[in-house]
């Protein structure tokens, strides 16, 4: 790096207008009448709400965040943050399920030493709701609490998270399913998967930010700072030091760490979970990569998949023997299930590593798989889906539309240190009018893959046959072209779901003007 350009001027040349814009600096220039911007507390959010439908059913939940020691497997105790409901805490918070048009309240009391906050990830719920602080809530302090009260106006697999500098990684996340009333899928029994790359036994999230190197400057909080005087410990520099994976289907690298642990449902290989149903009933699998930067490659063995589903719209099915899926990805797969315990395995893509489930028959007899033994599935190098095999059913069609916004973002990275950027002209400009068809056109001039997750709404991605996501991956090299309706009023953001880019600046934000 040369003398004259530092990290702090390259987070103000580039992505630190972005950065700083999430800020407070962002919060003075909503006060200004050119441009009229829509906040989070506005009528324009509140009249987006009384215009959804609503079921008249209200589902109430209860989440505690708070800091416990669990027990990941038998014997082992280690101390660590999450959710939890009426149950103990554990790696993995507890599932919310509630039904397409149900009103869903949530109220989250926090009992951490730290602010904290949860994020609705991919569901198009009112903004004051979304929960990213500073942008659409003041984060919830220790000892307080918020209550989270929206409609559900789409039905699938989403999930809630925390969205306060680097928490997530510490378990602090669970499955949100969201049930169709007219669902036509033909399953039988529905299964969550919940994918997780697991670090709490040997370091922090925040020793190992440190160990990257990232710089967080420009006013980019989004609730705690993520400076929080932590270093970069031996352990975490360790994780760091082995290098990163590599995958020629992410086109390069494919992590920075190497995560000694991979969890699926909060379970280690070790102690997998058993999920079971009757022999030969078609299995609904409703899979989430909550990872912090983990892709997978996942596979049942015995058996090939079916993808009906991506992030949370339906998708024409696809059969297949694997899937890869990156970090805050969903998909949901059918399968009929044939009499035998067999494992789900979650393969990390581009290094050793992978979690471990079992699903089962009522009829099975002998052990249930356990180890790594049991992870090694030839299914998992036989076929593997990707994004560009993929299309949506005829009800997740995205009509066709010329747009009236373009907006082109450039993915930036500074060359021997950890910040990452969005960049390009429109990166500080992007005000979208309610009704507005936009296209974000997404170059990635980095030397590595990123899961791109735009808050508040679902895309089409004509990148990838028009396919519904929230979450696209964009490799190096590539641009991304993809399309929303502005139909959702407030205050929104995209970014990089590799929770250490994010932090480290990779996002920008979207503020809807009148």
């Amino acid at each position: 790096m040369s003398s004259g350009f530092s990290r702090r001027s390259f987070l103000r040349a580039a992505g630190g207008s972005a950065l700083g814009m999430l800020g407070a600096g962002m919060l003075a220039s909503c006060a200004s009448s050119h441009p009229s911007y829509i906040l989070a507390s506005d009528q324009e959010v509140r009249a987006a709400e009384a215009a959804r439908a609503f079921s008249g059913t209200t589902v109430h939940r209860r989440l505690t965040a708070e800091q416990e020691l669990i027990t990941l497997e038998p014997g082992k105790h280690m101390n660590t943050w999450g959710f939890r409901g009426e149950e103990a805490l554990a790696a993995l918070g507890p599932t919310i399920t509630a039904s397409k048009n149900d009103r869903l309240l949530v109220e989250v009391d926090n009992r951490l030493t730290q602010e904290t906050s949860v994020h609705w990830h991919g569901l198009r719920i009112r903004n004051d709701m979304d929960g990213a602080p500073p942008d659409t809530q003041a984060a919830i302090e220790p000892s307080e609490s918020f209550t989270y009260d929206f409609l559900l106006p789409d039905h699938g697999t989403y999930w809630y998270h925390s969205h306060t500098g680097v928490q997530a990684d510490r378990s602090m996340f669970g499955a949100l399913v969201v049930e169709n009333p007219q669902d036509e899928s033909g399953a039988d029994v529905d299964h969550v998967l919940v994918l997780d790359d697991w670090l709490l036994e040997r370091t922090t999230p925040e020793e190992v930010l440190a160990a990257l190197g990232a710089v967080t400057e420009g006013g980019h909080d989004h609730g705690a700072p993520v400076d929080d005087g932590s270093f970069a410990t031996p352990a975490a520099r360790e994780l760091v030091e082995q290098g990163m994976g590599h995958s020629a289907m992410l086109g390069g690298p494919s992590q920075h760490l190497a995560y000694p642990t991979h969890l699926i449902n909060g379970r280690p290989v070790s102690d997998p979970d058993r999920l079971e149903a009757s022999p030969g009933a078609a299995v609904r699998l409703r899979v989430i990569n909550a990872s912090a930067e983990t892709p997978y490659r996942i596979a049942l063995a015995g058996h090939r998949v079916k993808v009906i589903a991506t992030d949370g719209f339906d998708a024409e099915p696809f059969e297949t023997d694997a899937v890869l899926i990156a970090p805050a990805q969903r998909v949901d797969l059918l399968v009929r299930l044939r009499s035998g315990a067999w494992p789900f395995v979650a393969r990390v893509e581009g290094r050793e590593g992978a979690g471990l489930a079992v699903l089962a028959t009522s009829d099975a007899v002998g052990e249930t798989p356990r180890g790594h033994e049991a992870t090694r599935l030839a299914e998992l190098d036989r076929t593997v889906a990707t994004d560009s095999d993929l299309r949506p059913a005829p009800e997740s069609v995205l009509d066709e539309r010329d747009p009236d916004l373009v907006w082109r973002l450039d993915l930036i990275e500074l060359p021997d240190t950890y910040v990452w950027g969005i960049a390009g002209d429109d990166a500080t400009s992007m005000r979208p009018r309610e009704g507005d068809r936009v296209r974000i056109e997404l170059t990635n001039e980095t030397s590595m893959w990123h899961p791109m997750h735009l808050h508040g709404h679902t895309f089409a991605s004509r990148t990838h046959n028009g396919l519904r996501r929230d979450t696209e991956i964009v490799l190096p090299g590539e641009t991304a072209v993809l399309d929303f309706e502005a139909t959702n009023p407030g205050r929104w953001m995209i970014h990089c779901h590799n929770a250490y880019h994010f932090v480290a600046g990779m996002t920008a934000p979207i503020r809807y003007v009148r």
